[in-house]
């Protein structure tokens, strides 16, 4: 959700909620009024409108790209206008019209294939005032890097299409923040980790909350079950070679560090069979053919004799 991210960016240009200068809209059903209410608005006094999940109301978008042409000629010069949009489950699905995707200026967050990056990116969430704050840190810190890893094993056990999960779930940084918070009030409120309590609020309310696949659920909870145990104080490996670091030795910039010293990635890191890849990298090979031929349009050629 790139929500965060803007009304972050708008609070330090004086751009706000508060201020009466930034308008959050999720769009859906009755709410095409609204947005070009606050469209135009803003397009005379100045101010920031987000659009979310505007790829539910695809025959309303060229309304929308309209209006935004007639509204820039006067447009006040603090006017913007943000859209968030997913992509088309497929080529031929419903998109954003691509006038408007040339008129914007477009940026794209996906979450990367592989363990490193993902375990990265999710550490990255965190700091070391975060985990000061709680009661009992060494656990936190052990805690929170094994969810990190749930979080990054999950994301990129997608790329091995049926074999990882029977669909393309939603998971996202959401589940992970708010999982984290979970996991700091248990401890706060708790004389000790209570570690089934947690697994089950993370393997069946936050992120299974996403599955609707019996069999992906199990899954997704015999991750829980072999990461989240009390050795994760003492080692508990993780993955074929990479073990639990010892939270007592180890800051936050030094788990980051630790992340580093991760073996190459090989499908074993997901619980998978060493051949699991085979089958990613030949669809990998197929799509990224099929792309360059879809690109390469069509040619014809005549001959004279």
């Amino acid at each position: 959700d790139p929500t965060p991210w803007v009304e972050g960016l708008g609070k330090t240009m004086n751009i706000s909620t508060d201020e009466g200068t930034f308008c959050n809209i999720s769009m859906g059903q009755g709410q095409e009024k609204p947005a070009e209410a606050v469209v135009e608005r803003y397009a005379k006094s100045g101010g920031w409108v987000m659009l979310q999940n505007c790829h539910l109301m695809s025959s309303w978008v060229p309304q929308l790209e309209r209006l935004l042409e007639v509204v820039q000629d006067n447009a006040h010069e603090d006017f913007r206008c943000y859209i968030s949009a997913e992509p088309p489950g497929t080529l031929s699905g419903p998109n954003m019209p691509e006038s408007l995707l040339q008129s914007c200026i477009k940026v794209s967050n996906e979450a990367p294939a592989d363990i490193k990056s993902n375990l990265t990116r999710a550490w990255a969430n965190f700091d070391q005032g975060r985990v000061d704050a709680s009661s009992k840190p060494e656990d936190f810190k052990a805690c929170l890097f094994s969810l990190c890893w749930f979080h990054s094993i999950i994301l990129g056990r997608r790329r091995f299409g049926a074999q990882g999960w029977s669909r393309k779930y939603s998971f996202n940084t959401g589940d992970l923040v708010i999982c984290s918070n979970v996991l700091t009030s248990y401890l706060d409120a708790n004389p000790s980790v209570p570690w089934a309590d947690l697994r089950y609020i993370f393997g069946e309310i936050m992120y299974g909350g996403h599955i609707t696949d019996a069999w992906d659920r199990r899954t997704n909870n015999t991750y829980l079950q072999v990461l989240m145990q009390p050795q994760l104080r003492e080692g508990l490996e993780l993955g074929p070679g990479f073990k639990s670091p010892d939270p007592t030795t180890l800051d936050y910039a030094g788990y980051l560090g630790y992340i580093d010293t991760m073996p190459p990635e090989s499908p074993p890191l997901f619980g998978l069979h060493a051949n699991a890849e085979i089958g990613y990298l030949t669809a990998t090979t197929v799509n990224l053919f099929a792309t360059i031929i879809s690109l390469g349009g069509g040619g014809g050629g005549g001959g004279g004799g």
